[in-house]
């Protein structure tokens, strides 16, 4: 009777240390009280510890065993979650900032590369106005060991057209005449042949030197520079009735002259004549 008595005493006292501790795991999910009371719900290797730690312990020490097993369990558990997330969260972080030091690693790259590319067009731009310096030097050069460069354009008869095959030769003229130093004149002189009264030689002759001024003109030369004079048949040295020696009657003279020479010359300025 004794020995039935304890029997039923020790199932009694294993059957509530057992509710007990069933009664004390942590919920596997929260519900609306403990949402509402603030609790974290527990967690996942918290219940396994538990219920681990439960079993064990009920297996080395009865309920008791049972009890400090289950508190140990779920304290591990726990223990493990937490580190767990924390390693979770350390990596979540290092993967943001590898992420960023690759974007900031592409925008280094990037402005790097922009760098280059604009101290690449610098070096363009240094090299191309050395050159523009040097071929001003040199024209300079050229400019100031020939300060008297003439040039003839021939015409047709009783013709004040240019040529065609004329123009690419006045305009490197007025390309030069507009890189002459400041003073230096163009001097634009029209000849006609002796056949036809003075008047209409000296007036085609002076259309002539026009024609050949605006060509300048286009190309670039300086208004302001140009000293234009038609002189008719006035100084034609030609044998009357050579017509092969008209043909060089019927011209304009192109003379560029340097500060010097033009100021030696007395060669002022004359605007276009208005026709």
């Amino acid at each position: 009777m004794g020995i039935l008595s304890n029997k039923v005493r020790v199932g009694t006292v294993g059957i509530t240390v057992a509710a007990l501790a069933l009664g004390a795991l942590p919920a596997a999910g929260a519900t609306p009280s403990d949402s509402a009371a603030g609790r974290q719900p527990a967690s996942k290797q918290e219940n396994i510890g538990a219920f681990t730690g439960l079993a064990i312990g009920a297996a080395a020490g009865g309920p008791i065993g049972a009890m400090v097993g289950l508190a140990a369990g779920a304290w591990l558990g726990d223990r493990y979650h937490r580190q767990s997330v924390a390693n979770h969260e350390l990596a979540a972080n290092n993967h943001d900032l590898t992420a960023d030091n690759h974007a900031l690693t592409a925008s280094l790259s990037r402005s790097e590369s922009a760098r280059e590319g604009l101290a690449g067009k610098l070096d363009l731009l240094t090299q191309s106005l050395a050159a523009v310096r040097a071929q001003r030097a040199e024209l300079d050069r050229t400019v100031q060991l020939s300060d008297d460069l003439e040039t003839d354009v021939a015409f047709r008869t009783d013709d004040a057209s240019i040529n065609n095959l004329q123009r690419p030769a006045l305009r490197k003229i007025g390309a030069l005449a507009a890189s002459l130093p400041p003073g230096a004149r163009v001097r634009i002189d029209g000849y006609a042949d002796p056949r036809g009264p003075a008047n209409l030689n000296d007036d085609l002759s002076l259309r002539r030197a026009e024609a050949v001024a605006l060509a300048l003109v286009k190309a670039g030369c300086p208004q302001d520079r140009l000293v234009i004079e038609g002189h008719g048949s006035s100084q034609s040295t030609s044998p009357r009735g050579d017509l092969d020696a008209y043909a060089f009657d019927r011209r304009v003279t192109v003379r560029l002259q340097g500060p010097a020479v033009a100021q030696a010359s007395g060669t002022g300025t004359e605007a276009l004549a208005a026709r």
